[in-house]
């Protein structure tokens, strides 16, 4: 996934309006556009202020996987997923996680 979708990703996750997000970096809203949806990279000094601003790591945020264990990183779909599922009822989730459990003994994955 790349920086500007993984970006945006987050910033929806956390509630914050691109425009905000951009003063808060202290760079104009068309300079974060560029990041977001053109394929711009920032310079390496300002993805450590949006790693600490997010709370994440540089490493998360420029799709590197320092998971020494060889999981594949997680695809924007997941991490859209993972968002949905937040937002659930403690009951909805519980009956999601049952059904994944279902699913994953079904196929023989657990």
């Amino acid at each position: 996934m790349d920086f500007g979708k993984k970006l945006k990703l987050l910033l929806e996750y956390e509630g914050i309006k691109h425009k905000d997000f951009a003063a808060m970096l202290h760079i104009s809203p068309s300079t974060l556009n560029g990041y977001l949806n053109c394929g711009k990279q920032p310079p390496f000094e300002l993805v450590k202020t949006i790693a600490s601003t997010l709370n994440v790591s540089t490493d998360y945020l420029l799709d590197f996987n320092s998971d020494k264990t060889g999981s594949p990183p997680v695809s924007v779909s997941e991490l859209a997923m993972l968002t949905r599922l937040r937002s659930l009822s403690k009951q909805e989730r519980e009956t999601i996680y049952k059904l994944v459990e279902m699913l994953s003994e079904k196929s023989g994955k657990n």
